[in-house]
């Protein structure tokens, strides 16, 4: 982490911070409402994101068309899609942090509700980088088991 030498940087540092957190309760905030629309397009192009695990929704994607076709994906095993509630929000410069829990329910009818771990980091108002970290057995034995 940089070093803020004066209260000019510390004002630039704490802008930054609460833009980078009002990017990512957008994205959030798109979601939960069902706009894949707004939610996509929080996203940079360029976005690079990367969800650990060896699940067939698992694994890194390059760019805005391999990010909305992981979304698609996951949105094809659902008959209601994914919600979450943020339990706790961190942000720091261009860097977010959230804790929450999700809920949706898969085309079997069973409910989906994982929790998760979320890193984003944002860049001139987009989201250029997001990691997601979930129970993958969970994903395995609910989500892609159908």
């Amino acid at each position: 982490m940089m070093a803020i030498e004066n209260e000019q940087e510390f004002q630039k540092w704490k802008a930054t911070t609460e833009a980078s957190r009002e990017v990512v309760q957008k994205a959030i905030d798109a979601l939960n409402r069902g706009d894949a629309e707004g939610f996509i397009n929080s996203f940079s192009n360029d976005l690079d994101f990367w969800m650990p695990g060896t699940t067939p929704v698992s694994g890194r994607t390059k760019g805005l068309p391999e990010f909305t076709a992981l979304v698609e994906k996951v949105a094809g095993y659902l008959d209601v899609m994914i919600t979450i509630k943020v339990t706790n929000f961190i942000a720091c410069g261009e860097w977010v942090v959230s804790e929450a829990v999700g809920h949706g329910v898969t085309k079997n009818g069973q409910d989906y509700d994982n929790t998760y771990c979320h890193l984003w980091q944002v860049r001139d108002g987009k989201i250029v980088k997001f990691v997601e970290y979930n129970d993958t057995d969970l994903i395995m034995r609910v989500l892609c088991a159908q």
